[in-house]
Parts: structure tokens; sequence; C-alpha cells
């Protein structure tokens, strides 16, 4: 029993006595009966995503012989993406949701149900019932430094898809035309780049978002610029893009010249530019979304620009919080509690997690996981919409904390970091890997959310433990060995420059350890050339702890 409850350990409430209808013929037939909306058909229901092979789906006028019936109802008073589902002693499956998305979530878990036997297949009697937290869930593409490629992005939407997230926002800082040149309409091949991603969002039920950044040298005061505004985000509605987001970050917070004399604060002119924009949206669109991020995003007070600033906007536009610091190690019930008083709107956490285009981090790999944020932050009385992972460079390597998010995105009060992380690694590479994973990804934290060196490893410095020093870099060769193995070319082309790293700093220690002044000389050469480091570079450490400035000294510490 406690195998099965472990099955279906993601789900909020489960209740089952492991009972199980027989059947004595398999693939089952399960005539759908859609009630949704008038004339649902199983395919508006699973789409493309009916691959289990223990059950088929026939429409309801089907007159054959089926096995079992699955009712889909619609519930308005369930929260979007939500569902209750119940297999009956009846032989029928009822799956009640708000939306088309929670269907695609109560189908992961119906999938779950059918076990094929000696004799046909068996189906488990079971109540389940999942409301979901956060409204938004996802990632935001909001890094400085080189965009991903278009091939990342629809890979991104598949992933999302596939882990129970819902939101991907486009906001490179070094796109061009969504920063420098925001005047600029994109030309046809950006164009059909963004028709393609929205396509593509759509058939993985991914609400995309364009966001735009005018505010480094918009003229707050001349309605030419809001017309120009506008029609750039008119060039990406008629390419399908319905929700979009204002950036007004990382921005020169005083105003300057007619925009002075016109307003009395920063706050004043971008709710202004704001309110323009979303009576534009409004105008153009039935359906739509707007969020903001004011320049204030890392807050954790009250401050004059963000009273005026939610005062002088449209109540529903969320602004986006970063957490108490752009970098947030934690946010706590305390601090979204602060902040919720002092948005008095809805709000997003762009979680800067676990992105590395600070300073020298883009050297780094941060592959830790999501820790570290209050299992709180879903309840209501803080109207927190949602939580956006602004991702590394390196996306391939950034679905170790994405998948990490997702799981507490999708039950923030049942997640366990330690559980989830295991399940994270398993998931990710074949059992083989899995161990050199979690090896390697120990020796690369996020060095925001936790110490970059084990208390051990400090320990063994500050002692001089060299025995332990090399029995730690030992593993970690033996790790990158390993990974170098892995038959993944994506996976290959994000690691494949730190495990060479790796090497490297072995070789280094090596020389250390011998005293060989060549080689310590030429590993330190080749190391300051490696334009990527391993986060727990414990020969480094080594070194600076002992403030060892040259060769003798280094050799004569250790010796």
């Amino acid at each position: 029993m406690e195998t099965l409850l472990q099955k279906f350990s993601a789900y909020q409430e489960v209740y089952t006595k492991g009972k199980y209808l027989s059947f004595a013929n398999g693939p089952l037939k399960i005539k759908f009966s859609g009630k949704f909306f008038r004339f649902e058909t199983f395919q508006d229901a699973f789409g493309s995503r009916l691959t289990d092979t223990l059950f088929e789906m026939v429409p309801n006028d089907f007159s054959g012989e089926t096995d079992m019936v699955l009712t889909h109802e619609f519930d308005r008073n369930l929260k979007s993406d939500s569902f209750t589902l119940t297999v009956t002693e009846q032989k029928e499956v009822i799956i009640k949701t708000k939306n088309l998305r929670g269907f695609r979530y109560a189908a992961e878990a119906l999938n779950l149900l059918f076990e094929k036997t000696t004799s046909g297949t068996a189906c488990l009697l079971i109540s389940i019932a999942h409301s979901v937290s956060f409204q938004v869930r996802g990632v935001i593409e909001g890094f400085y430094g080189l965009p991903w490629q278009h091939s990342d992005r629809l890979d991104v939407l598949r992933y999302l898809g596939n882990h129970r997230m819902n939101t991907y926002m486009y906001a490179p800082k070094d796109d061009v035309y969504q920063r420098k040149l925001w005047r600029t309409l994109y030309p046809e091949k950006a164009l059909c780049q963004f028709e393609e991603l929205i396509e593509t969002a759509e058939k993985e039920m991914i609400d995309f978002y364009y966001m735009i950044s005018p505010g480094n040298d918009i003229d707050y005061t001349q309605a030419e610029e809001v017309r120009v505004l506008t029609t750039k985000l008119q060039q990406l509605i008629d390419s399908g893009i319905r929700n979009f987001g204002l950036l007004l970050d990382d921005i020169d917070y005083l105003l300057k010249g007619n925009a002075k004399k016109k307003f009395a604060s920063s706050a004043s002119a971008h709710a202004y530019l704001v309110t323009q924009v979303d009576n534009f949206l409004k105008n153009e669109l039935e359906d739509y979304c707007l969020v903001v991020c004011p320049t204030e995003y890392d807050n954790h007070q009250d401050s004059s620009y963000l009273e005026i600033l939610s005062e002088k906007m449209p109540e529903s536009i969320p602004l986006f919080w970063t957490g108490p610091s752009t970098l947030a190690a934690r946010i706590t019930t305390a601090e979204v509690e602060t902040m919720a008083a002092a948005y008095k709107r809805p709000m997003i956490i762009w979680d800067n997690i676990p992105v590395n285009d600070y300073q020298k981090d883009y050297e780094l790999l941060f592959l830790s996981p999501y820790e570290n944020r209050s299992p709180l932050l879903g309840q209501e009385q803080f109207r927190v919409a949602g939580v956006v992972s602004n991702p590394m460079a390196q996306w391939e390597l950034s679905k170790l904390t994405i998948h990490n998010m997702s799981q507490f995105l999708w039950d923030p009060t049942g997640y366990k970091t330690a559980d989830s992380w295991k399940k994270t690694l398993n998931e990710y590479l074949p059992v083989e890997y899995v161990h050199s994973l979690k090896v390697f990804a120990q020796f690369n934290p996020n060095k925001y959310t936790r110490e970059v060196l084990t208390f051990e490893q400090q320990k063994a410095i500050r002692e001089k433990d060299v025995d332990f020093i090399t029995g730690q870099l030992e593993q970690l060769v033996e790790a990158s060995w390993k990974l170098s193995e892995v038959r993944d070319s994506a996976f290959q082309q994000a690691i494949g420059p730190w495990l060479k790293r790796v090497q490297e700093d072995f070789n280094y220690w090596q020389a250390i350890l011998a005293g060989d002044a060549d080689k310590v000389h030429s590993a330190q050469a080749k190391l300051a050339d490696i334009p990527c480091r391993i986060g727990a570079d414990l020969p480094a450490a080594f070194v600076q702890y002992w403030k060892l400035a040259d060769l003798p000294a280094i050799i004569e510490k250790v010796e």
C-alpha cells in the first residue's frame, strides 16, 4: 500500500483502499463523454497526448462494447489548472476541471491508474483532488548575455508543458529589439520564429508572454513615443501574442527634461506609461494579460515609489518582485507579507534562480535544488499570482533547478527539498549516471542559496587535511569522467567545458602536492585561460585560505 501511495504522492488528496476493477481483456476501451463544453471530443481533451497503451479512448457515439466510461465535467468552483478525479465501482471515471489544462494534469493521474495483469488489465478505485496554489508557474528568459537559441526556446516550452508549468516569458536582455532598439519593428525572420513559438506554446498549453523594456530612453511626455511603443506591440499582437510585460527594471531612477516637468516622480511617470499600454491592449484584445516590473523590484520594505505606482496603476495588473534582494538567498513568509502589504495587488515573483549572469557568475554553473522559499507563498492573503524562474544561459543544465521548482509550485506545502531533489536527479539521467550527477552538482552549488564549500570541506582546508581534499577531488574527477559518457549532445555541449575544468583543477592540486614548480606554473597558466570555474574550487580555496602567494610558500605549508 505504501508503494501505491508513493505513486500518487504528487497529489494533495488521495483516497483509496487499494481495490482494483479487473478486466479480462486489454487494452481497455473507454468511452469518452465530454460535458466540459458542448460536443467536446476526447481529441479536444487529450490533444496529441493520448499515449497510454493499456486503454483506448472511443467517442461517445461508439456503438460497440466498451469497458469503462470517462466523463469530463466543468466545475467553476475549482481553481484554474486544478482537478478532481474519481473512479467508481460502476466502471466510470469522472474528471472535473475548470480549464482544459487542468484536464491535462488529470490525464497524467489517469495514466497511473491502470496495471497490466496476467489475465488482463486492472484499474484502481480511487479519488484524487488537487488544487493549484499558483496560477503562474514557469520561466522568464530575462538574463543578460547571449540569449537562447530558437531551438532552446522550443525545448523550454515542451519541457514546461511536461512538468506541470504553464508560463513562458520572453525577455532576453540582449535581444536588441526588446530593449535597445525597442522602437524598431522585428524583421520577418524573427516574426516567423515567434509564430512557431506561439504555436508550440498553444500545443503545450503554455501562456506565452512578450516583455518589452523601453524605460532606458522613452520620453514619457511624448504621445508619439507611446504610439511607437504600441505599434511595436501591435506587430506582436498580429503574430498571435496576447500576453505582455512592461519592464522598467535596471533603468535610470531619476526623471530628466520634459518628464521632470510633467511628473512629480518616476513612479507617476511609470504608472502613466503602464496605463497607456493597458488602455491600448484593452482596445485591441478582448482577452489579454499585462504584467509590470517596477524599478524597485527587490525591496524588502515599503517605499514612496511603490505606494505611488500602485495607487495610480490599474489594480488588476500584477507587479514583479524578485524577493528581498535581486539574487534572493531566501524568501520568508514575513518578507512576502511585508511586500504584499506594500504592493496591494497581485504579485509575481521573478525568482533569479538559477541565473548566472551577475558579474563573473557566467563562469559558474548553479546546480542546486529550489530551496529557501516559504511553503506559504501560495496563501491567498499574499496575492502571489505565481513564480517564474530566471534560468542560466545554459538551458539544458537549468532543467535541474527548474524541474525541482516545478514540484514546489505544484504543491508548496507538500514540497520536501531532499526528496524532490532525489526525484529530479533520478528523472534527469539514466540510473547509472545519477550518483555522478549528484556529486558534480554538490561541487557546483548556487552560491546565493547555499554555502559553496561544505562544513567538512572548510574544516579540511583549515586543518590542512590534504588527504581529505584529495579524496574529494578524486570523487569529482571520477564523476566527471562518468558524465562525459552520457549520450546526449545538448547535455555534453552545456556541461563539457566544466568537465574539462575538473581535470585541470586536479592536475593543479597534484602539482602542488608534488612540489613541482614547473607543473604548478603550467597549471596556473592553463587555469587562467579557462573561461569556466568549478564552484567548490578546493585547490583555489586552500591557497586562498592559507594566503599562499608563491610556490615556495605553497609547498612549505602543505609539507
